[in-house]
């Protein structure tokens, strides 16, 4: 049977896109596990949740995105989901990484990744 795709639940790596597309720091933090690593432009720690949702806040802050696409994504296991994006501003392109991993009733965002685009 196929599922017409209004009915089909959306992908979290979908809806995370959409916030990094939107900059929408508060809701992707809706997404974070309660400690998370963070590597924002070779910048490497652990942080909590609010910390992550201001690091990222400032992020985009300083890099509108005037495109993001989804470049790869890893969704057939139930435990663990990963996606790389592509983050374009009008001066710069970034490569982002997400690792998630199932929580109960949803997956949670462990490691962002954000990198200059090498190509």
């Amino acid at each position: 049977m196929i599922i017409p795709a209004e009915i089909r639940q959306k992908d979290t790596i979908d809806i995370i896109s959409g916030y990094f597309k939107t900059s929408n720091s508060r809701e992707l933090s809706g997404y974070f596990s309660p400690l998370l690593e963070m590597n924002i432009l070779a910048e490497e720690n652990e942080y909590s949740k609010a910390q992550a949702e201001l690091i990222l806040r400032d992020f985009f802050s300083k890099h509108k995105p005037v495109s993001v696409k989804i470049l790869h994504r890893l969704n057939s296991s139930s435990n663990f989901r990963f996606g790389v994006l592509s983050f374009q501003t009008d001066k710069d392109k970034f490569r982002i990484s997400i690792s998630m991993t199932n929580e109960g009733e949803k997956f949670l965002i462990k490691v962002i990744r954000i990198e200059y685009d090498k190509e």
